[in-house]
C-alpha cells in the first residue's frame, strides 16, 4: 500500500481566532504513490472550479473555495471527505473529536475565559443538506474506488491564541510556530504508517525554501536526505529508524493547486477557522447590538477589539484569551 498526504494551514496572518494545521490522506494500492494531481484521475466524481451546478465535488485552494460568505462549498468537501470513511460528525465538537492532533487543553485557563468557544453548540453541518454530504461522500469514495484506493484520514491541530501565543514564545517567532504544528501532524502521518511507501505534499511557509534543519531537529531519530531546494520547490527524503520505506516529502509554491489532497487539507483547515469565527463572532453579536462580524485580519480586527471592549470587560475576557502576540 502506499499513501498520499496533503499539507495546509488557514489562519497564519489574522489577529483574531485559530490558526489550523489540516491533512488528508487517501491510500492507494501498490507500492507506488500516484501522482498528487488527482483531478483528472477522479474526473467524473471531482471538480477544481465552484462554478456550475454539477453534482460532482469541489476541490480547490480554499481562498477560491470561499469567499467569505457562504461555508457550503467547504462543508461538503470536507465533511463528505469524512463521511466517506464512516465518520459523520454532527457537531463541531465531535469533528474535533475525531480529528485532533496535538493539544489546545489548558489553553482557556492561561489566556482567561473564552465564553463563546462552546463546540457543543455548533451543530453540523451548518450550510449545506445531509443528502448534500451523502452524495459528496459517494461520489468520493466511488471516485477512489475506482482507482483501487480509499480515504484514510483527516486531521486537524487547532491553535486557538493562547495556545499559538504560547508556541511563539516557545520557539520566538510565527513561522517557528506554524512549522511545530506541522510537525505534529508530520509525527502523526509517520507514527500512523510506519513502513507504508508515503508521500506528503505541503505549501511552502511563506516562501521559505530550506527545511532540512528544521526536519531534522523535530524529528531527530530520522535520517534527513535533501532532494532538491529550488526557487519553486523543495524536496526531501525523511529515511525512518526501524523502517525500509522512507517519506517523501514534497514542498511547493502553491501546492494546492497542484495535490488534490493538499487543496482538500486547505479546504478543513479554513472549514474549522471559519466555525471557530463563527462561535466568536456569535458571542459577541448576542452582547453588542449591530455588531459587524469580523474575519479577524488587519484593521478590521482592531475594531472588532474596539466595538466589544465593554463586553470584553464585563466577561472578564482578556487580551490573552482573544488576541494573538503576532
Amino acid at each position: 500500500m502506499a499513501v498520499l498526504v496533503g499539507i495546509d494551514e488557514a489562519g497564519y496572518g489574522p489577529h483574531l481566532g485559530p490558526l489550523v494545521v489540516a491533512t488528508a490522506a487517501g491510500e492507494f494500492p501498490g507500492d507506488a504513490v500516484p501522482d498528487p494531481d488527482l483531478w483528472g484521475a477522479l474526473g467524473g466524481h471531482v471538480r477544481k472550479r465552484p462554478s456550475g451546478r454539477s453534482s460532482r465535488v469541489v476541490i480547490c485552494d480554499s481562498k477560491v473555495a470561499y469567499s467569505g460568505r457562504n461555508v457550503a462549498i467547504l462543508e461538503r468537501a470536507v465533511l463528505g471527505f469524512l463521511a466517506a470513511m464512516d465518520s459523520r460528525p454532527s457537531s463541531l465538537a465531535e469533528l474535533l473529536a475525531m480529528t485532533a492532533v496535538g493539544s489546545d487543553a489548558g489553553a482557556a485557563g492561561s489566556g482567561g475565559p473564552r465564553p463563546w468557544d462552546s463546540p457543543l453548540g455548533l451543530a453540523l453541518p451548518t450550510a449545506t443538506e445531509a443528502e448534500e454530504i451523502r452524495t459528496a461522500a459517494d461520489h468520493l469514495a466511488s471516485g477512489l474506488a475506482g482507482l483501487g484506493a480509499s480515504a484514510a484520514g483527516l486531521r486537524l491541530n487547532v491553535a486557538s491564541p493562547p495556545r499559538f501565543n504560547r508556541l511563539v514564545q516557545t520557539t520566538r517567532n510565527k513561522a517557528a510556530a506554524l512549522f511545530a504544528l506541522t510537525a505534529d501532524l508530520l509525527a502523526e502521518v509517520q507514527t500512523r504508517w510506519p513502513h507504508e511507501a508515503v508521500h506528503v505534499t505541503m505549501d511552502r511557509h511563506g516562501g521559505r525554501r530550506y527545511y532540512a534543519g528544521l526536519l531534522a531537529a523535530a524529528f531527530p531519530m530520522t535520517g534527513v536526505e535533501t532532494l532538491e531546494e529550488a526557487r519553486a520547490v523543495s524536496r526531501y527524503c525523511l529515511h525512518r529508524d526501524g523502517s525500509a520505506a522512507p517519506v517523501h516529502l514534497t514542498i511547493r509554491n502553491r501546492c494546492e493547486t497542484w495535490s488534490l489532497l493538499t487543496a482538500l487539507a486547505s479546504m478543513a483547515a479554513k472549514y474549522v477557522r471559519e466555525l471557530h469565527m463563527r462561535q466568536l463572532n456569535g458571542y459577541f453579536q448576542s452582547l453588542v447590538p449591530g455588531l459587524a462580524p469580523t474575519a479577524g485580519y488587519g484593521r478590521d480586527a482592531w475594531r472588532f477589539l474596539d466595538d466589544v471592549a465593554a463586553a470584553r470587560e464585563a466577561a472578564g475576557v482578556p487580551d490573552a484569551a482573544i488576541l494573538r502576540c503576532r
